[in-house]
């Protein structure tokens, strides 16, 4: 089930996220490259940094980046929440994109909201999650992701 997942939700955090070849500030004011990977809480490696080119990330490298992360954080949740493997695919993609968004520790502060997805009680979730200040930061992302939770199937 991971890959398909990832699979689902990896060109839609892509879209989300936006991609840029050159090193900038994200909106919350880290140093982001490529897809919005955070380099200052997720620093490239010696091998990572070789890949650049005049400073400069290509689109398969930074995608390849998005993918090891999303795998990174599809293990996280599946490590830290039991009702996780239990989720429909596009419940278990939405979440992943949140964490991907947030980061894990930071994600784990929705307490009530996940709370909510282990009882199964959708509806509840994602009304929290629209009362969110998350929700009004990432705009469209955060319509397609508590369109998830919610049930729908609308891309």
């Amino acid at each position: 089930m991971k890959e398909q997942v990832l699979e689902f939700i990896a060109p839609l955090t892509a879209e989300f996220e936006g991609f840029r070849a050159s090193v900038y500030k994200c909106p919350a004011g880290y140093d982001t490259i490529g897809y919005g990977r955070n380099i200052e809480s997720n620093p490239l490696s010696v091998e990572e940094n070789k890949l650049l080119k005049d400073g400069k990330v290509s689109k398969s490298v930074a995608m390849r980046w998005l993918k090891e992360e999303l795998s990174r954080s599809y293990d996280s949740l599946h490590r830290n929440f039991k009702f996780f493997k239990a989720l429909p695919l596009k419940k278990q993609g939405a979440l992943v994109d949140m964490v991907y968004n947030l980061g894990f520790s930071k994600f784990k502060t929705f307490k009530n909201t996940l709370k909510e997805i282990e009882l199964r009680d959708y509806e509840k979730a994602a009304q929290r999650l629209e009362a969110s200040l998350w929700y009004k930061q990432v705009k469209n992302r955060g319509k397609v992701i508590v369109g998830f939770i919610r049930g729908s199937d609308e891309l």
